[in-house]
């Protein structure tokens, strides 16, 4: 809510600054559905999960019928958000910010926590990242719109993403030390995840290049490295204020 507040406020700032309208339902309606920064919608998926999680983890526990039935939750919401598209020629409102369309990772993570056994490796991974960008490829050719196949919630991109994650895990069974370095980064994970986008405002506008991709890397590499020096000072800083750091979204 802090954070939200505090991007509708830069927002609104920068509205008076342009002499642009403001239409105060847009910036209430935005911070209800998580949109008052981009990333912000996940916030709202986050809530809905939690919600559920106590039924989640005993379905889980319980390895019956149901525990099998929900796996097809996200695949069915997929089928759903492919065919709207085709149909359509764009994706349906807020379709990220409903949980189903999250709920394949986070079911999977109480799995691996209930004691699954995900592995992965390299090949997998640089295969799935193949499988991903055909895919992408393909449904431009078909004709989707842009936003949809560039974004996370593809097939392809899905099972990038767990390949990735079992890849990982199994690197941490193995106690590698780029992993150990993941794991400092993953500490600092959400509160990278709340003050990156400003970060990236301001980085956009010192970066200059004319060449399109140097411009994305160095983009995303400062980005990245200020997002979590900003965040790590802050837990040194803040250490013995560690209610604070919650309130703050820093741990």
């Amino acid at each position: 809510m802090i954070w939200s507040l505090l991007y509708s406020g830069l927002e609104l700032l920068r509205n008076v600054h342009s002499g642009n309208e403001i239409h105060c339902f847009g910036f209430v309606y935005r911070f209800i559905v998580g949109k008052s920064a981009t990333p912000f919608y996940y916030i709202v998926v986050l809530v809905q999960l939690t919600v559920i999680t106590p039924w989640l983890i005993k379905i889980v526990k319980q390895n019956g019928i149901i525990s099998r039935i929900l796996w097809l939750v996200t695949p069915v919401y997929l089928v759903y958000l492919y065919t709207w598209n085709y149909i359509v020629g764009a994706s349906p409102r807020l379709y990220e910010t409903l949980f189903p369309a999250w709920f394949g990772f986070y079911y999977l993570g109480i799995q691996v926590r209930c004691g699954w056994k995900l592995k992965g490796n390299g090949f997998v991974v640089a295969a799935t990242l193949l499988l991903s960008c055909v895919e992408a490829i393909g449904l431009r050719a078909t004709g989707l719109d842009i936003g949809f196949y560039t974004s996370q919630i593809t097939v392809g991109s899905f099972l990038y993403s767990v390949t990735i994650i079992g890849w990982l895990l199994k690197k941490n069974e193995n106690n590698r030390s780029g992993c150990r370095l993941l794991s400092k980064i993953g500490d600092c994970s959400y509160g990278i995840f709340y003050i990156h986008m400003a970060v990236l405002m301001i980085v956009g506008r010192i970066i200059q290049s004319e060449n399109w991709y140097i411009y994305w890397i160095l983009r995303f590499m400062l980005t990245t490295s200020i997002s979590y020096i900003i965040v790590h000072i802050g837990q040194m800083v803040l250490k013995s204020h560690k209610k604070l750091l919650r309130y703050i979204g820093f741990i």
